[in-house]
């Protein structure tokens, strides 16, 4: 499958914070040929494991759930009041389609209904409902009582590649699923290798407590955390200019990031750079702390419009993230230590 054709793949399927089920299955039916061993772990995190020369043990983390919401009252209307997993504006919520998921598999339709500006008193058109104040009307299912407490929810929305481009929700972070991805076909072709685990992680939007367990478990030499960044003047970070990885701070092995940095100018790879003074919000810093402490990189794919159903990734950030990877491993492999 061609790299476009899986980010919207991926992008498309369902896997809120903790039920990341049907985003698993892709994955593991797109790398199993290229890997020794995949397996599942107790929380839910897909590990795919790739046997190297085995000077060292590498393990690559990228988050697989997305930002969703979960019903938490419902009335004899068709009106469900919802909670949300991980960060969402408001902002985003309002008018939009989304699919209920419940207990029973079924899925249903449902929209986000806000009054009518005609409807509106004129103080109250200036300002965003809170939460609280917000429901999803699912009165058009004629079966909609069948909704539960609990029943998860997402924005009901398709990707599309456009210009290079390709536009949908939850590319944060399964953008970077496929650079594992793309990344193990590529040590296919080649014999010389460290041992490599490929880590999609459950939970990330809630705290990390999937990396922490896969982290803790496999207790790499070195470990590469994988999530998007904000592509925005702010932060100077643009789309099709590569990805950006991280420098300074406490959480970035200082020495392998000069490793990675030497691989990316010798391959002629177009990388920006990211700040990091303290923690990063990533998979890498439970990475970091698990067991008696592991080596942590963290690499960053530019994305635009993060937590909303429009994210926006370049397809070429995603494949030289890929290569500057595939030869950062090649450079690893020939044994030399670096210093903390």
């Amino acid at each position: 499958m061609k790299t476009p054709e899986l980010l919207i793949k991926l992008s498309n399927a369902f896997g809120p914070v903790g039920y990341e089920d049907e985003v698993r299955k892709i994955i593991q039916e797109e790398i199993e040929p290229y890997v020794d061993e995949v397996k599942v772990d107790n929380l839910g995190n897909l590990i795919a494991f790739k046997r190297g020369t085995g000077k060292k043990k590498v393990a690559f983390f990228a988050h697989i759930d997305e930002v969703s919401l979960v019903v938490s009252a419902k009335d004899e209307r068709g009106f469900l009041r919802f909670d949300t997993m991980g960060g969402i504006d408001p902002k985003v919520l309002i008018a939009q389609r989304v699919k209920v998921v419940s207990k029973d598999g079924k899925v249903r339709r449902g929209v986000i209904g806000v009054l009518a500006p005609h409807l509106q008193k004129a103080a109250d058109r200036k300002n965003i409902p809170p939460m609280d104040e917000m429901f999803i009307d699912v009165s058009m299912n004629p079966d909609y009582e069948k909704i539960e407490i609990g029943d998860l929810v997402v924005i009901d929305t398709e990707a599309f590649e456009s210009n290079g481009k390709v536009i949908g929700k939850a590319l944060d972070d399964r953008a970077c699923a496929v650079i594992s991805i793309l990344v193990a076909k590529q040590l296919s072709k080649f014999s010389r290798f460290p041992d490599v685990y490929f880590v999609f992680t459950s939970r990330e939007e809630v705290g990390g407590m999937g990396a922490r367990v896969a982290a803790e478990a496999i207790q790499p030499d070195v470990g590469i955390a994988m999530d998007v960044t904000h592509a925005h003047k702010r932060t100077g970070i643009e789309l099709g200019k590569g990805p950006a990885i991280t420098v300074g701070g406490p959480n970035i092995h200082k020495g392998y990031f000069k490793m990675l940095d030497d691989v990316a100018k010798r391959e002629g790879v177009k990388v920006q750079y990211e700040i990091a003074a303290g923690r990063t919000g990533t998979d890498a810093d439970n990475v970091q702390i698990a067991g008696t402490g592991i080596p942590a990189l963290l690499v960053s794919l530019p994305n635009k419009f993060m937590h909303t159903p429009v994210e926006v990734v370049q397809v070429s950030d995603v494949e030289e993230s890929a290569r500057l990877l595939v030869n950062f491993l090649f450079e690893l492999e020939e044994g030399e230590e670096n210093e903390a």
